[in-house]
Protein backbone atom coordinates (compact mmCIF):
# COMPACT_ATOMS: atom_id res chain seq x y z
CA UNK A 1 0.00 0.00 0.00
CA UNK A 2 1.29 3.46 -0.88
CA UNK A 3 0.32 6.57 1.05
CA UNK A 4 -0.24 9.86 -0.82
CA UNK A 5 2.86 11.74 0.32
CA UNK A 6 3.29 15.26 -0.94
CA UNK A 7 6.41 14.63 -3.01
CA UNK A 8 6.35 16.36 -6.38
CA UNK A 9 9.32 14.78 -8.12
CA UNK A 10 13.00 14.57 -7.39
CA UNK A 11 13.86 18.17 -8.27
CA UNK A 12 12.10 19.81 -5.32
CA UNK A 13 14.18 20.18 -2.16
CA UNK A 14 12.53 18.38 0.74
CA UNK A 15 12.06 19.70 4.27
CA UNK A 16 12.28 17.08 7.04
CA UNK A 17 11.33 17.90 10.65
CA UNK A 18 13.16 16.03 13.41
CA UNK A 19 11.58 16.10 16.87
CA UNK A 20 13.82 14.85 19.67
CA UNK A 21 12.95 14.23 23.31
CA UNK A 22 15.23 16.74 25.08
CA UNK A 23 18.35 18.84 24.61
CA UNK A 24 21.83 17.62 25.41
CA UNK A 25 25.20 16.70 23.91
CA UNK A 26 24.06 13.15 23.14
CA UNK A 27 21.91 14.46 20.30
CA UNK A 28 24.81 16.27 18.63
CA UNK A 29 26.22 12.98 17.33
CA UNK A 30 22.75 11.83 16.23
CA UNK A 31 22.24 15.15 14.46
CA UNK A 32 25.63 14.92 12.78
CA UNK A 33 24.29 11.81 11.05
CA UNK A 34 21.14 13.67 10.02
CA UNK A 35 23.16 16.59 8.65
CA UNK A 36 25.56 14.39 6.70
CA UNK A 37 22.65 12.51 5.13
CA UNK A 38 20.81 15.76 4.34
CA UNK A 39 23.90 17.12 2.59
CA UNK A 40 24.41 13.90 0.67
CA UNK A 41 20.83 13.55 -0.55
CA UNK A 42 19.92 17.20 -0.85
CA UNK A 43 17.21 18.01 1.66
CA UNK A 44 16.75 20.47 4.51
CA UNK A 45 16.46 19.24 8.08
CA UNK A 46 14.96 21.18 10.99
CA UNK A 47 15.60 20.05 14.58
CA UNK A 48 13.34 20.76 17.53
CA UNK A 49 13.30 19.45 21.11
CA UNK A 50 11.95 20.51 24.51
CA UNK A 51 14.63 21.44 27.02
CA UNK A 52 13.59 18.50 29.18
CA UNK A 53 11.45 15.49 28.29
CA UNK A 54 7.89 16.58 27.51
CA UNK A 55 5.57 14.47 25.36
CA UNK A 56 3.09 17.35 25.08
CA UNK A 57 5.77 19.64 23.66
CA UNK A 58 6.85 16.96 21.18
CA UNK A 59 3.29 16.38 19.96
CA UNK A 60 2.69 20.12 19.61
CA UNK A 61 5.88 20.50 17.58
CA UNK A 62 4.94 17.58 15.32
CA UNK A 63 1.52 19.06 14.58
CA UNK A 64 3.08 22.46 13.89
CA UNK A 65 5.59 21.06 11.40
CA UNK A 66 2.95 19.00 9.59
CA UNK A 67 0.76 22.09 9.30
CA UNK A 68 3.81 24.08 8.16
CA UNK A 69 4.41 21.87 5.15
CA UNK A 70 7.07 19.39 6.28
CA UNK A 71 7.62 16.65 3.71
CA UNK A 72 8.62 14.11 6.35
CA UNK A 73 8.60 13.74 10.10
CA UNK A 74 10.96 11.86 12.42
CA UNK A 75 10.63 11.70 16.19
CA UNK A 76 11.91 10.05 19.34
CA UNK A 77 9.08 8.12 20.99
CA UNK A 78 9.55 9.16 24.61
CA UNK A 79 6.38 7.25 25.55
CA UNK A 80 5.00 4.53 23.30
CA UNK A 81 1.31 5.25 23.74
CA UNK A 82 1.45 9.03 23.35
CA UNK A 83 1.87 9.52 19.60
CA UNK A 84 -0.83 7.45 17.89
CA UNK A 85 -3.12 10.39 17.14
CA UNK A 86 -0.50 12.81 15.84
CA UNK A 87 1.06 10.13 13.61
CA UNK A 88 -2.41 9.38 12.20
CA UNK A 89 -2.86 13.09 11.52
CA UNK A 90 0.47 13.17 9.68
CA UNK A 91 -0.52 10.16 7.60
CA UNK A 92 -3.83 11.83 6.68
CA UNK A 93 -1.82 14.85 5.52
CA UNK A 94 0.42 12.64 3.38
CA UNK A 95 3.50 13.10 5.57
CA UNK A 96 5.59 9.93 6.13
CA UNK A 97 6.81 9.32 9.68
CA UNK A 98 9.74 7.36 11.14
CA UNK A 99 10.96 6.94 14.70
CA UNK A 100 14.54 6.80 15.89
CA UNK A 101 16.39 6.23 19.18
CA UNK A 102 13.16 5.17 20.95
CA UNK A 103 10.27 3.44 19.21
CA UNK A 104 6.47 3.34 19.33
CA UNK A 105 5.91 0.33 17.06
CA UNK A 106 2.11 0.44 17.06
CA UNK A 107 1.69 4.17 16.43
CA UNK A 108 1.61 3.80 12.62
CA UNK A 109 5.15 4.98 11.90
CA UNK A 110 6.79 3.46 8.83
CA UNK A 111 10.14 2.42 10.31
CA UNK A 112 12.24 2.55 13.47
CA UNK A 113 16.02 3.08 13.45
CA UNK A 114 17.88 2.68 16.71
CA UNK A 115 19.42 0.53 19.38
CA UNK A 116 18.66 -2.87 20.91
CA UNK A 117 16.08 -2.73 23.68
CA UNK A 118 17.16 -0.70 26.71
CA UNK A 119 17.00 -3.81 28.90
CA UNK A 120 19.45 -5.56 26.59
CA UNK A 121 21.82 -2.58 26.76
CA UNK A 122 21.63 -2.51 30.54
CA UNK A 123 22.36 -6.21 30.75
CA UNK A 124 25.34 -5.78 28.43
CA UNK A 125 26.71 -3.06 30.71
CA UNK A 126 26.20 -5.32 33.72
CA UNK A 127 28.02 -8.21 32.10
CA UNK A 128 30.95 -5.94 31.24
CA UNK A 129 31.18 -4.63 34.78
CA UNK A 130 30.90 -8.14 36.23
CA UNK A 131 34.08 -9.01 34.30
CA UNK A 132 35.95 -6.31 36.22
CA UNK A 133 34.65 -6.62 39.79
CA UNK A 134 34.32 -9.77 41.91
CA UNK A 135 31.12 -11.28 43.26
CA UNK A 136 30.18 -9.70 46.58
CA UNK A 137 31.33 -6.25 45.43
CA UNK A 138 29.27 -3.08 45.59
CA UNK A 139 28.75 -0.80 42.57
CA UNK A 140 27.01 2.53 41.98
CA UNK A 141 24.27 3.22 39.44
CA UNK A 142 22.95 6.61 38.32
CA UNK A 143 20.19 7.84 36.05
CA UNK A 144 19.13 11.15 34.60
CA UNK A 145 15.43 10.29 34.70
CA UNK A 146 13.13 8.15 36.79
CA UNK A 147 10.35 8.26 34.17
CA UNK A 148 12.07 7.82 30.80
CA UNK A 149 11.45 4.26 29.50
CA UNK A 150 14.94 4.04 28.01
CA UNK A 151 16.62 4.94 31.28
CA UNK A 152 14.34 2.65 33.25
CA UNK A 153 14.97 -0.27 30.93
CA UNK A 154 18.75 0.12 31.07
CA UNK A 155 18.73 0.27 34.86
CA UNK A 156 16.49 -2.77 35.07
CA UNK A 157 18.74 -4.78 32.76
CA UNK A 158 21.84 -3.65 34.64
CA UNK A 159 20.38 -4.63 38.01
CA UNK A 160 19.36 -8.04 36.64
CA UNK A 161 22.90 -8.73 35.40
CA UNK A 162 24.39 -7.56 38.69
CA UNK A 163 22.05 -9.79 40.68
CA UNK A 164 23.03 -12.78 38.55
CA UNK A 165 26.70 -12.00 39.25
CA UNK A 166 26.16 -11.56 43.00
CA UNK A 167 27.05 -7.86 42.98
CA UNK A 168 25.18 -5.27 45.07
CA UNK A 169 23.89 -2.09 43.41
CA UNK A 170 23.46 1.18 45.28
CA UNK A 171 22.25 4.43 43.77
CA UNK A 172 20.75 7.81 44.49
CA UNK A 173 17.79 9.72 43.16
CA UNK A 174 17.70 10.65 39.51
CA UNK A 175 19.43 13.92 38.66
CA UNK A 176 16.79 15.27 36.31
CA UNK A 177 19.26 15.41 33.39
CA UNK A 178 21.40 17.92 35.33
CA UNK A 179 25.13 17.32 35.13
CA UNK A 180 25.85 19.38 38.25
CA UNK A 181 23.43 17.32 40.32
CA UNK A 182 24.81 14.09 38.87
CA UNK A 183 28.30 15.17 39.96
CA UNK A 184 27.11 15.99 43.49
CA UNK A 185 25.29 12.66 43.71
CA UNK A 186 28.27 10.54 42.69
CA UNK A 187 30.61 12.38 45.09
CA UNK A 188 28.16 11.74 47.91
CA UNK A 189 27.68 8.09 46.94
CA UNK A 190 31.43 7.48 46.80
CA UNK A 191 31.82 9.03 50.24
CA UNK A 192 28.98 6.93 51.66
CA UNK A 193 30.29 3.75 50.01
CA UNK A 194 34.10 3.85 50.26
CA UNK A 195 34.36 0.20 49.23
CA UNK A 196 32.60 0.70 45.89
CA UNK A 197 34.27 -1.23 43.08
CA UNK A 198 32.43 0.05 39.99
CA UNK A 199 30.07 2.64 38.53
CA UNK A 200 27.45 2.74 35.79
CA UNK A 201 25.19 5.52 34.54
CA UNK A 202 22.48 5.31 31.91
CA UNK A 203 22.95 8.80 30.44
CA UNK A 204 25.96 9.66 28.30
CA UNK A 205 27.28 12.31 30.66
CA UNK A 206 27.47 9.97 33.65
CA UNK A 207 30.72 8.23 32.66
CA UNK A 208 32.73 11.44 32.55
CA UNK A 209 31.08 12.76 35.71
CA UNK A 210 31.84 9.52 37.54
CA UNK A 211 35.41 9.51 36.22
CA UNK A 212 36.01 13.03 37.53
CA UNK A 213 34.65 12.09 40.97
CA UNK A 214 36.75 8.92 41.14
CA UNK A 215 39.86 10.86 40.10
CA UNK A 216 39.10 13.50 42.73
CA UNK A 217 38.91 10.73 45.34
CA UNK A 218 42.31 9.41 44.24
CA UNK A 219 40.83 6.10 43.06
CA UNK A 220 41.36 6.32 39.29
CA UNK A 221 41.95 2.85 37.92
CA UNK A 222 40.62 1.19 41.09
CA UNK A 223 36.92 1.80 40.37
CA UNK A 224 35.73 0.23 37.11
CA UNK A 225 33.40 2.60 35.22
CA UNK A 226 31.13 1.46 32.39
CA UNK A 227 29.55 4.20 30.29
CA UNK A 228 26.90 4.65 27.63
CA UNK A 229 27.48 6.53 24.38
CA UNK A 230 30.72 8.15 23.25
CA UNK A 231 30.87 11.84 24.04
CA UNK A 232 34.27 13.57 23.72
CA UNK A 233 34.51 13.61 27.52
CA UNK A 234 33.93 9.86 27.66
CA UNK A 235 36.64 9.25 25.07
CA UNK A 236 39.06 11.40 27.09
CA UNK A 237 38.25 9.45 30.27
CA UNK A 238 38.89 6.15 28.49
CA UNK A 239 42.21 7.54 27.27
CA UNK A 240 43.15 8.52 30.86
CA UNK A 241 42.23 5.05 32.11
CA UNK A 242 39.43 6.33 34.36
CA UNK A 243 36.64 4.71 32.32
CA UNK A 244 37.14 1.04 31.52
CA UNK A 245 34.63 0.84 28.65
CA UNK A 246 31.65 2.56 27.12
CA UNK A 247 28.87 0.99 25.07
CA UNK A 248 28.65 3.03 21.89
CA UNK A 249 25.18 2.56 20.45
CA UNK A 250 26.32 4.14 17.15
CA UNK A 251 23.81 6.94 17.47
CA UNK A 252 25.29 8.82 14.50
CA UNK A 253 23.72 6.14 12.30
CA UNK A 254 20.32 6.56 13.95
CA UNK A 255 20.19 9.95 12.24
CA UNK A 256 21.92 8.86 9.04
CA UNK A 257 19.76 5.82 8.31
CA UNK A 258 16.53 7.45 9.50
CA UNK A 259 17.27 10.38 7.20
CA UNK A 260 17.77 8.08 4.23
CA UNK A 261 14.53 6.24 4.99
CA UNK A 262 12.36 9.32 5.45
CA UNK A 263 13.76 11.04 2.35
CA UNK A 264 13.07 7.95 0.26
CA UNK A 265 9.53 7.72 1.64
CA UNK A 266 8.90 11.39 0.88
CA UNK A 267 10.17 10.96 -2.69
CA UNK A 268 8.67 7.59 -3.59
CA UNK A 269 5.82 7.06 -1.15
CA UNK A 270 6.01 4.97 2.00
CA UNK A 271 5.04 1.64 0.45
CA UNK A 272 7.60 1.66 -2.35
CA UNK A 273 10.32 3.02 -0.06
CA UNK A 274 9.75 0.27 2.49
CA UNK A 275 9.75 -2.49 -0.09
CA UNK A 276 12.97 -1.20 -1.63
CA UNK A 277 14.59 -1.38 1.82
CA UNK A 278 13.32 -4.90 2.47
CA UNK A 279 10.51 -3.96 4.88
CA UNK A 280 6.81 -4.81 4.83
CA UNK A 281 4.35 -1.96 4.12
CA UNK A 282 1.52 -4.12 5.48
CA UNK A 283 3.15 -4.82 8.88
CA UNK A 284 4.54 -1.47 9.94
CA UNK A 285 5.09 -2.44 13.57
CA UNK A 286 7.67 -5.02 12.51
CA UNK A 287 9.81 -2.57 10.55
CA UNK A 288 12.91 -2.03 12.67
CA UNK A 289 16.56 -1.39 11.91
CA UNK A 290 18.35 -2.06 15.20
CA UNK A 291 22.09 -1.38 15.11
CA UNK A 292 24.54 -3.56 16.99
CA UNK A 293 26.38 -1.56 19.68
CA UNK A 294 30.16 -1.55 19.94
CA UNK A 295 32.14 -1.62 23.16
CA UNK A 296 34.87 1.04 23.15
CA UNK A 297 37.91 0.49 25.37
CA UNK A 298 41.50 1.70 25.34
CA UNK A 299 42.23 -1.09 22.85
CA UNK A 300 40.01 0.28 20.09
CA UNK A 301 39.66 3.95 21.10
CA UNK A 302 42.05 5.12 18.37
CA UNK A 303 39.91 3.42 15.73
CA UNK A 304 36.79 5.13 17.07
CA UNK A 305 38.51 8.52 17.22
CA UNK A 306 39.68 8.13 13.63
CA UNK A 307 36.08 7.44 12.60
CA UNK A 308 34.89 10.50 14.55
CA UNK A 309 37.65 12.67 13.12
CA UNK A 310 36.87 11.74 9.53
CA UNK A 311 33.28 12.95 10.05
CA UNK A 312 34.10 15.94 12.26
CA UNK A 313 31.72 14.51 14.86
CA UNK A 314 33.50 15.80 17.96
CA UNK A 315 33.98 19.25 16.45
CA UNK A 316 30.25 19.50 15.76
CA UNK A 317 29.44 18.13 19.20
CA UNK A 318 31.40 21.03 20.70
CA UNK A 319 29.93 23.62 18.34
CA UNK A 320 26.27 22.68 17.91
CA UNK A 321 23.15 22.30 20.00
CA UNK A 322 19.48 21.57 19.37
CA UNK A 323 17.48 24.60 18.38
Amino acid sequence: MNTPERASGWARRLKIAVIEKNRGPYWDMVNAGWRDAAERWGFDVVFEAPEYESVDDQVEAMRRHVAGGADGLAFVATRESAFDQVVAEAADAGVPVVTFDLDAPRCGRALYVGMPTPIELGRQAGRLLAQRVPAGSRVLAQTGSAKAPGAGGKLRGFREAMAEAGIEVVGGDDDGERVDLAAANVRRLLAENPDVAGCYGVYGYHASVQAAAVEEAGRAGEVAIIGNDMLPETAAAIRRGSVFASIWIREYYFGYYAAAAIAMAARLGTGDALMLQGFDPARLERNQRRLEPRVITADNLAEFEQWAGERGVFERTAATANT
